[in-house]
């Protein structure tokens, strides 16, 4: 007899809330291309904290975390928005201000 199951499909906002503060969050995509932004979004509505986030070339995901107060550290290359649409703001002041601690990989 071959047991039920168990689906592993879940919402978004059910896949954010098993991402609890303080996690090592590793995400992919290349600056504002094909990153889990949806995602990023759903973690900042849910108030996520102290989050450490490592991405190669981090830019609007990183700079929307930083901007709701949710990452503690960041591992990355180099962040940045292309050359459109400007410097990530809240990623820069976050780290300003001392409200995130960057280990640069460049």
């Amino acid at each position: 007899m071959i047991a039920a199951i168990e689906s592993k499909l879940c919402t978004l906002a059910e896949l954010a809330a098993r991402i609890p503060d303080g996690t090592a969050l590793g995400l992919g995509g290349v600056f504002l291309h094909r990153g889990p932004f949806a995602l990023v979004r759903e973690l900042a509505r849910q108030k996520r904290r102290g989050l450490e986030i490592i991405k190669p070339s981090p830019g609007y995901d990183l700079d929307l975390l930083c901007r709701a107060g949710a990452v503690r550290r960041v591992r990355a290359g180099i962040v940045a928005m292309e050359g459109n649409f400007g410097l990530a703001t809240w990623y820069r002041k976050a780290i300003e201000r001392k409200e995130a601690e960057l280990e640069e990989h460049a």
